[in-house]
């Protein structure tokens, strides 16, 4: 990576807004990748996927992909591999693989569901803190929508190692959705 890439990228997940989706997001995600290991296209993924984050748009991974797609191309990167990088992007936005490619990035991007319940929790403050134009019960509505549809997919994980995740990442989001519905 060229060192101007480096900067905008450490700038932009360094943005106010962000508490969660934050440079340590990405390097939790690079250091899990090494299991892999990623290649470079994927680590171009992951280090764009949440490049762009602004909590109050529904834009975010098109313009990442798009920020990608151009950084990628002044870098000298061929148009096919840029577009792949653009997909896998584009593909946290429903965290469904669209290719093989992606299946480690979507898998490094959702760990965070199987960490330990308190681990989980402070995850969930750094999220809200993201969503605080939100009011309190919207948020809560718009958690428990997002946990239900994660919780009736038949697989949140794509990859082996993913697959080892499933079954704390059910409990934690099973008992979040729970505490959301008796609040």
């Amino acid at each position: 990576m060229s060192s101007s890439l480096i900067l905008d990228l450490t700038r932009r997940y360094q943005e106010p807004q962000r508490h969660y989706h934050t440079l340590e997001h990405i390097a939790a995600m690079l250091h899990e990748g090494r299991r892999f290991p990623l290649d470079e296209e994927q680590t171009m993924a992951v280090w764009f996927h949440d490049a762009v984050y602004d909590p109050t748009s529904d834009q975010n991974e098109q313009k990442s992909a798009r920020l990608a797609s151009k950084w990628l191309l002044k870098l000298g990167w061929d148009v096919p591999a840029v577009e792949r990088v653009g997909r896998m992007v584009l593909d946290t936005r429903g965290h469904v693989p669209s290719t093989p490619q992606a299946a480690p990035v979507l898998d490094l991007d959702l760990m965070s569901l199987a960490v330990p319940w308190p681990q989980f929790e402070a995850n969930t403050r750094l999220i809200r803190a993201e969503y605080a134009h939100v009011g309190d019960a919207d948020f809560a509505a718009g958690r428990a929508a997002f946990f239900k549809k994660l919780l009736q997919r038949t697989r949140l994980f794509f990859t082996p190692w993913g697959e080892t995740l499933e079954p704390a990442a059910r409990s934690n989001l099973q008992r979040a959705l729970g505490d959301l519905i008796r609040s």
